[in-house]
């Protein structure tokens, strides 16, 4: 019996069956669960997270899925809008960032959320909160970063792979046909010309300056958008080298990110509520509720899109070195 289940795992991770490990159906509605405050209180703190490596896409392995989290926030975000109690939210991030489009369309999301609703939002930092994690933080109204969080890298990156060395020492030749001179521009398989390296920069050129225009209508009273791009030179920050260089408003604990947020909806008492898909596997507050509870593929689907041309707000040294 043992050696028949071990040939099934085997035939599973060689992709010749399909393996359904019954982790529950991932479409299924999110639940709300208090995870603290007063069962008495009427008022809620809606707690979101956003986890890992920024991406829209779904991934799949045979133990489960992993959500996109643009779906998973935006799911979340409607359920704290359409329900009256929830008087103010807080994004808890733990992320290096990800791709230059779903860090936008996530802070964009929370910045439309914040608009309409009109309460109070506040990011709590956990381990890392760099570049994409750190945009999407902008739209928040307060920052309380975790006395070890790892912030900043505020910039934009791209990472160009050249194979033509190689390929010419084995023998190999790739020819593109193409309808214009810069239609395989960024190919792994030819040497990039100066030309090349003029107009990639340039969209990165553009990448960064929203990057940080959008960082300086975030922290508007706290920093110019000069003191910022002085700041953003990629570099990532303490918590306490944040703090002071006004980057974050608050170091301390989740306890003291929640405080934060409820000073600021002029809340004494609330619930922190969380939407889960298994609410029964949730403890407390540092427990999170991620969209799928499954083994996370996303970092190395991140990881295999670096051979090819993509623009990132992401921390890269984080990513290579999980």
């Amino acid at each position: 019996m043992k050696r028949r289940l071990l040939s099934l795992f085997c035939l599973a991770l060689a992709g010749c069956i399909d393996v359904n490990v019954g982790l529950g159906d991932r479409r299924s509605d999110y639940t709300e669960k208090v995870v603290d405050g007063g069962a008495d209180a009427k008022a809620k703190i809606a707690l979101l997270d956003v986890e890992g490596v920024l991406t829209s896409e779904h991934s799949e392995s045979i133990f489960g899925s992993k959500e996109s989290q643009v779906v998973a926030l935006v799911e979340k975000l409607k359920l704290a809008e359409a329900d009256p109690d929830v008087k103010a939210v807080l994004v808890r991030i733990d992320s290096p960032g990800g791709d230059v489009t779903t860090s936008d369309i996530l802070y964009h999301e929370l910045a439309g959320f914040k608009s309409r609703k009109k309460v109070p939002v506040v990011a709590a930092f956990m381990g890392v909160a760099a570049s994409g994690g750190y945009y999407l933080a902008s739209a928040a109204d307060a920052i309380v970063a975790h006395p070890t969080s790892i912030t900043g890298s505020i910039g934009v990156i791209s990472i160009q792979v050249s194979l033509a060395g190689l390929l010419d020492k084995i023998g190999v030749k790739v020819e593109a046909i193409k309808s214009g001179a810069n239609k395989d521009m960024g190919s792994p398989f030819r040497a990039m010309t100066d030309d090349d390296r003029k107009l990639l920069q340039a969209l990165i050129d553009q990448f960064y300056a929203r990057f940080v225009s959008i960082v300086a209508d975030g922290r508007k009273g706290r920093l110019t958008e000069a003191q910022v791009k002085a700041l953003a030179d990629g570099r990532v920050y303490t918590a306490q080298q944040a703090l002071e260089a006004k980057l974050v408003d608050r170091v301390g604990y989740l306890a003291d990110a929640i405080a934060e947020v409820k000073s600021r909806a002029g809340l004494d008492q609330a619930k922190l509520v969380i939407y889960s898909r298994r609410p029964g596997r949730i403890d407390n507050a540092y427990s999170g509720a991620p969209s799928a509870e499954a083994f996370a593929t996303g970092d190395l689907e991140q990881a295999r899109k670096l051979l090819g041309f993509h623009c990132y707000y992401l921390w890269e040294p984080y990513l290579l070195g999980k």
